[in-house]
């Protein structure tokens, strides 16, 4: 029989080439960054020539051996830890304890084993690094018959088979390893593989592909046909593992919360973003595409993502990033969506916590790709994204007509309230037209001449000159991958161009990289190495935006071109009577022609970010490792915005400031020529960290698995703002400016109300550092693969933290157990366990901190012209961070023989040390300081479903069904509003409400006047909000949507995939639009264009019957009256909706359709998005582009159907 030995490894020795990585404040150069991407290339090279050596060295071993009565089978030992070698025994009689004398030094592997058999009657083979011991044939003499051994002799044999897919389709690229030894090989493209001369007795072979459940087979020369099964269709037998980016654990000992999903998940999906590609399929995460709906009362989410409710107010609200093991502080767009392998959400404190103080909103892990063993594999991807212009019917503006229309009635409505027309102001054409006609400088068939040529005018029929009619989006990407028993890599690199609107307008353009190299050093020792960048820039001319001004801007009757096709001039601030006077004066001409703005601001942006991440692995000892791994991450960005001298808005600023005397001389207090501004941003960051490992398993009953380890990490953003004047940009030369004149109002100039105050451009430098050390553990245990018991603790220490004793050195930390029940054989129970958890988590504040915080300001002090500076934090040392106690219960399922499984939670969060702005007593200092002022409460349940009602050969039906609902509460705050317009204006918190609760007025309608009316709670009608209370107010609830659902089904014929998703969000509400109320001449002269609500008005006594109404032109009317309109409880609905978020059809060609070619797969994808949507208001606004948080809301720019066409090609 044979006995067979696994291999323990050789050490071999590398020299790698330093990597340098600038770490100077300076933005690095175009030439340091070429200077970078060459190290990298040469990095790349130096570890193929190593593949290449540890190859070439495997087939010239040399031994060392030596030893008195050392048994056959140790001598086999010492040599396989040398060489890697396996050895095989191949037949009974062969005495692996005999004891041999041994004396070898560094002798070649094919001279060392002669000399260890001789004298033993036996000889060897190599066949593919395995040393194959066998006896020596024995010669009879030929007048004997020979005698055939009793014992089978065994002899090696070709293997062959075919790998095939449950539709008989064969599948390429499988790997199949004879298990226990490094004899592998790959089916080719029909599926065929084979092994040459083997010892196929009691050999096991292992087929494994990315995608399809492993199956293990006994070896036999014909296999035949092998039928592997797609991993989505069968969780039996397949021990999932869930990455926390600190370790891997098997989802079956997993007590906390986790979602999972790989890149077959996402494989139907073309968005270029990654993120928007995990929509809906992650319970208990939501994804806003309205990054301000994702939490209204706290900006700092510029993500979009919320996992598990709002946990904070005024702390950082987006979840922590993890991108291979380590917090990630770069742009989430560098991250190519090919790239990712599997993402996880850690939603529970028992799987957060040992994040610590960054964890309270939830982890994201993300994976990316690591070549897989076997050949090299080349694969190409390629998105395109085709979109139309966005509907204009959905803002529902007035048509010319009607606005003209519009702005004449209102013209003659109360037109003794207009005041004196002054000369200097510029108007609109219509208005313009009509003062004429009242001025009697033109008849009323004048009028309406010219009347009926604005009416006729439609400006966004004249667009195609300007504006492309759908835009492309190109996204490729090409990636090498491939990997040996002792390296691995990844190697992709892809390139975004995003389409824009406006022809001939600059985009901005990306190309990113990912470098990962795995080296398996020694049997104790792995190095990984990878590199992840991104380079983004943008340059050219944006001085006129017309795809804004299409979807907006003027009022409708505007042309860009006149008649005659020459550019037509429209007017800003200042009629043509007092751009003329300024002419005659000789200042600067601000005659304004859209089309020749153009190329009068200009843009030059860039961004590169870098990551690098390097890690060592050691294995001590059975059982024992240790890691260290360190990143440093660098953004540089810049972006430098030119106005020439012939901008409008810069000559009309100069004009503006300019004074001149009584003898007529000119002064210019702003400087000739154009402006310049820019801002450089510097942010580093580096994470250290060192970690045991320690794993074990006890006779099968008792398994350990323990992690203890500590980090440092440091984030350092350096900004620095400039702003020029008099700038020339072909000389580079800028002119000085009197900043004494910054903030102080300058008599006697040029502009409309004969003076000026020249406001001061953001300039100036900060400099932040944040820095945390920790310490942490994590444990489990578990007793015969059925209970888990497991806890977790970390402690955090920052520069962001109080200096109060009693506020450091508080350790987060968790519990959990898991516990796998009986199934009792039964067919439809498959698996069923339940999960139960307690934890802490944290939250830190990023823009203040225990220290005094004073900030410089840019401009000199007005009565000392010295610099100031002004406090703008004063000390707290009992600062703590945010603490968030989570209990999950949870329930894993698998009925019906794996048809349908899923996971139930249950949860609730309790924060408490909420960090705000609070009222504090104003002879302190101060009228509010940031401190630790309320806690909260989130509970809520998340339902994960997964079904396969149809499973037959050439058909297959998935579906998916997520589903989570979060109830959130303030449960205490120290200090809270009480006054009403603070809550009716836009949302805001209050004990006992949810975060971003919106309140209204209890509006009642118009009297005989048209004026607004509200009532009070005890039912008093009022006519002023200053006469109502809190209590009046009109709690309508949340902005939040406290329920959410995705459903996702996927039916598959042959190599057709057809996908669909439809998403659903509710229980919140929105305030939709409603036409403003008309309070003063301004808003009636209007340039831009009017939502159609405003036609229906009061117009005369009576009207009040008609509840739809918008009060009259209420001249000089005062916000307290409006307000009770603007607020109204009318103008509040449900905000629920459902999309047909995605529709995906995909077709991969058949295998024998590519024949011999060396192609592995061919896919086309085609893919619609928001194809259908229903809506709960009244108005079908779409409230994921909704902006009606405050009084004055708006419908926002529909999202048009996007069309998305894919290719992906293996090789």
């Amino acid at each position: 029989m044979y006995e067979n030995y696994g291999q323990s490894g050789s050490q071999q020795r590398a020299y790698f080439a330093g990597l340098s990585y600038g770490r100077d404040r300076q933005p690095v150069a175009a030439g340091a960054w070429r200077r970078c991407i060459m190290r990298l290339s040469v990095f790349s090279v130096l570890m193929t020539m190593f593949l290449t050596q540890v190859w070439s060295a495997g087939m010239a071993q040399v031994v060392s051996l030596k030893g008195d009565k050392v048994s056959l089978r140790q001598v086999f030992k010492d040599i396989n830890k040398q060489t890697g070698y396996h050895y095989l025994w191949s037949a009974q009689d062969i005495q692996p304890s005999a004891r041999i004398d041994v004396n070898i030094v560094r002798k070649p592997l094919a001279e060392a084993l002669p000399l260890i058999l001789n004298g033993l009657d036996l000889t060897y083979e190599i066949e593919n690094k395995t040393i194959v011991i066998k006896e020596k044939a024995v010669a009879s003499p030929s007048n004997n018959p020979i005698k055939l051994a009793e014992t089978p002799i065994y002899v090696q044999q070709s293997i062959r088979g075919r790998v095939v897919n449950e539709e008989g389709e064969p599948v390429s690229g499988v790997t199949v390893r004879i298990k226990g030894t490094n004899v592998v090989t790959t089916s080719n493209s029909n599926g065929e593989f084979s092994f040459d001369k083997q010892y196929i007795d009691k050999q096991v072979l292992v087929f494994t592909c990315v995608g399809y459940v492993p199956v293990e087979l006994s070896a036999k020369a014909q296999l035949g046909d092998i039928k592997l099964e797609e991993l989505n269709n069968s969780i039996e037998g397949i021990e999932l593992v869930v990455n926390t980016g600190y370790q891997k654990i098997s989802k079956e000992r997993a007590a906390g919360s986790f979602a999972q999903i790989n890149a077959e998940d996402m494989e139907s999906r073309l968005q270029t973003n990654f993120l928007d590609r995990t929509e809906g399929l992650l319970p208990g995460m939501n994804l806003s595409l309205n990054k301000a709906a994702a939490n209204p009362m706290n900006k700092k989410n510029d993500v979009g993502i919320v996992v598990r409710g709002t946990s904070t107010l005024n702390a950082q609200a987006a979840p922590l990033i993890v991108v291979d093991g380590m917090p990630y502080e770069g742009d989430l767009t560098a991250i190519n969506p090919n790239d990712v392998e599997t993402m996880t959400v850690l939603k529970d404190a028992s799987a957060a916590s040992i994040y610590g103080v960054r964890s309270s909103n939830g982890v994201i892990v993300i994976t990316t790709k690591m070549g897989k063993e076997g050949p090299a594999k080349i694969d190409y991807a390629n998105t395109l994204v085709l979109r139309g212009l966005p509907d204009r019917g959905y803002l529902n503006q007035m048509s010319s007509a009607e606005l003209v229309d519009f702005q004449k009635e209102m013209f003659n409505y109360r037109s003794g309230d207009y005041a004196s027309l002054d000369p200097k102001k510029a108007m609109s054409d219509v208005y313009r037209t009509l003062y004429e006609f009242k001025g009697g400088k033109i008849d009323a068939v004048e009028l309406e001449r010219q009347l009926d040529v604005f009416r006729n005018r439609n400006r966004f029929d004249h667009m195609d000159e300007f504006l492309n009619s759908h835009i492309l989006d190109q996204q490729h990407n090409l990636s090498l991958s491939g990997a040996s028993d002792r390296f691995k890599y990844y190697y992709s690199v892809n390139y975004n161009k995003p389409g824009d609107y406006n022809k001939d307008r600059p985009v901005v353009e990306s190309i990113g990289f990912n470098i990962k190299n795995s080296v398996k050093l020694t049997n104790w020792m792995n190095l990984n190495l990878n590199v992840l960048g991104k380079n983004q820039k943008q340059n050219g001319a944006i001085g006129f935006n017309f795809y804004d001004n299409y979807m907006g801007g003027k009022a409708s009757y505007y042309l860009l071109r006149n008649e005659d096709g020459s550019a037509a001039q429209w007017y800003n601030s200042k009629s043509q009577f007092e751009i003329d006077r300024l002419n005659d004066l000789g200042l600067l001409d601000e005659t304004y022609i859209p089309i020749n703005e153009v190329n009068n601001r200009k843009v030059n942006y860039s961004n590169k970010y870098i990551n690098l991440n390097f890690g060592a692995n050691f294995n001590l000892m059975p059982g024992l490792t240790f890691d260290v791994s360190y990143q440093t991450e660098r953004t540089e960005g810049y972006n430098g915005t030119t106005f020439t001298k012939d901008n409008q808005t810069v000559m009309a600023q100069i004009n503006d400031a300019t004074q001149i005397d009584k003898d007529g001389v000119i002064k210019r207090n702003v400087p000739l020529g154009g402006q310049f501004s820019e801002r450089r941003l510097d942010i580093n960051s580096y994470t250290l960290r060192g970690q045991l490992n320690f794993e074990k398993s006890f006779e099968g009953v008792h398994d350990v698995n323990v992690i203890a380890g500590a980090e440092r990490r440091q984030i350092n953003s350096r900004f620095t703002d400039i702003y020029k004047y008099g700038y020339d940009e072909s000389s580079l030369v800028y002119k000085g400016i009197n900043e004494e004149l910054f903030g102080v109002n300058i008599p006697n100039t040029q502009a409309i109300f004969n003076s000026y105050t020249l406001r001061k451009q953001e300039t100036g430098f900060s400099d932040i550092l944040d820095r945390f050390v920790s310490f942490y553990a994590n444990g489990s245990y578990t007793y015969q693969r059925n209970l888990t018991l497991s806890a977790s603790i970390r402690m955090d220490q920052s520069n962001l933290f109080g200096t109060d004793i009693k506020t450091q050195y508080k350790p987060l930390w968790s519990v959990g157990a898991i516990y796998q029940m009986p199934t009792f054989d039964q067919d439809w129970l498959s698996r069923w366990a339940v999960r139960l958890t307690y934890g802490v988590n944290g939250n830190v504040p990023k823009e203040n901190g225990p220290y005094l915080i004073s900030r410089v300001s840019p401009s000199l002090n007005y009565y000392t012209s010295e610099m100031q500076a002004s406090i703008t934090t004063p000390p707290n040392p009992s600062l703590r961070w945010e603490r968030t106690d989570v209990l999950n219960f949870g329930i894993d399922f698998a009925l019906l023989k794996n048809r349908l499984n899923g996971s139930i939670d249950l949860y609730n969060k309790k924060t408490t040390d909420l960090l705000g702005p609070t009222a504090v007593d104003p002879t302190l200092g101060w009228d509010i300081v940031d401190m630790n002022y309320g806690n909260m409460q989130n509970r809520g349940i998340e339902l994960g479903l997964n079904a396969k009602p149809i499973v037959r050969e050439h058909f297959r039906w998935n579906s998916t069904l997520n589903f989570s609902y979060n109830k959130n509460e303030i449960t205490h705050l120290y200090v809270q509003q009480n006054t009403p317009y603070y809550f009716y204006y836009a949302p805001q918190n209050r004990v006992g409400k949810p975060v971003g609760s919106m309140y209204s007025i209890d509006y009642v309608g118009l009297n005989e006047k048209g004026e607004p009316l509200a009532q009070k709670k005890d039912g008093t009608v009022v006519k002023s909000t200053q006469q109502l209370t809190m209590d009046d107010m009109i709690f309508n609830g949340t902005t939040v949507p406290p329920y959410s659902l995705a459903f996702r089904n996927g039916f598959q014929y042959k190599g057709f995939n057809l996908d669909f998703m439809f998403v659903f969000n509710g229980g919140h509400i929105m305030r939709t639009v409603h036409p403003e109320t008309l309070t003063k001449f301004a808003e009636l002269n209007y340039n831009s264009n009017f939502d159609r609500l405003w036609l229906n008005y009061w117009k005369k006594p009576g009207d009040e019957q008609n509840p739809d109404l918008a009060p009259a032109f209420l001249s000089g009317a005062s916000g307290n009256v409006t307000d009770l309109y603007n607020a109204a409880d009318n103008f509040v609905e449900k905000a629920d909706y459902i999309k047909l978020r995605d529709v995906s059809l995909s077709y991969t060609l058949p295998k024998a359709w590519l024949g011999r070619t060396p192609i592995r797969h061919v896919r086309l994808t085609g893919q619609i998005l928001n194809a259908w949507r229903w809506t709960a208001n009244s108005h079908n606004l779409d409230p994921e582009v909704w902006s009606g948080y405050s009084l004055v809301s708006t419908r926002g720019v529909l999202a048009p159907v996007t069309y998305n066409f894919g290719l992906s090609i293996g090789i």
